[in-house]
């Protein structure tokens, strides 16, 4: 039995898809992220709060758009490489005021955006996430504005 086994791998081994996907269970393989961090934090430009962000593709990601409820919130539908990031000011923990930006992503190379929410009185956090996926940044306000 043990040889039959040993003569099964073996042959397995000698076919180059096999050989592939068997190298590829033991070996670490890097899993492709975002990066998205602020360059600026939050501040407010008269009734308008806005921030600098950098955002990161590393690996082959692609945008999976904005859902079906943030599109009917008024989210861009993204081009080919390019992901749509969406920014919320936050008071007390609940969002107040919505605004949409998008950004090319070039795997890793960062791309700086201007994001700004109208109307965002009083807001004491600015969350920046990507449509579709769970990344965010949360920056917080030293005084609403």
């Amino acid at each position: 039995m043990a040889v039959a086994l040993v003569a099964a791998l073996i042959t397995a081994w000698s076919v180059p898809a096999v050989r592939e996907e068997l190298a590829k269970s033991f070996t670490r393989q890097d899993r492709p992220y975002l990066e998205l961090y602020f360059i600026e934090l939050p501040s407010y430009a008269g009734t308008k709060l806005q921030a600098q962000v950098a955002f990161t593709s590393h690996g082959a990601l692609s945008s999976p758009g904005p859902s079906a409820k943030e599109r009917e919130d008024g989210a861009p539908q993204p081009g080919p490489g390019t992901f749509v990031l969406k920014a919320e000011a936050d008071r007390d923990g609940k969002p107040i005021a919505t605004g949409w930006a998008t950004v090319r992503a070039v795997s890793g190379k960062a791309s700086v955006v201007q994001v700004s929410v109208p109307k965002a009185e009083g807001a004491d956090a600015l969350r920046i996430s990507v449509a579709g996926r769970s990344e965010y940044v949360l920056g917080h306000l030293e005084s609403a504005g």
